[in-house]
């Protein structure tokens, strides 16, 4: 069984990168087209396949996949994709 995550949320917070106008601009950014999300001992492999075929994979530690969750789930209430009050 997994160990508890730690609570590292102020070290993520400070060391997260910024993003400029440049990468928000239209077609700035590649789009993912799929994604699968795999076991890697205790943490998850996330590999996410972009339309212009290039692959990008990263390890998520146990607090940090529960920090994009939940950062995913804001992002989509934000805009309106999550009904408020689920």
């Amino acid at each position: 069984m997994a160990e508890p995550a730690n609570d590292r949320w102020p070290e993520m917070v400070k060391a997260q990168p910024a993003l400029t106008e440049e990468d928000k601009a239209p077609a700035a950014s590649a789009k993912a087209e799929s994604f699968a999300i795999e076991l890697a001992g205790e943490n998850l492999l996330l590999k996410i396949k972009r339309e212009d075929g290039r692959v990008a994979v990263v390890e998520l530690s146990p607090d940090m996949a529960f920090y994009l969750r939940e950062y995913l789930s804001n992002g989509l209430a934000t805009i309106g994709w999550i009904p408020s009050g689920s």
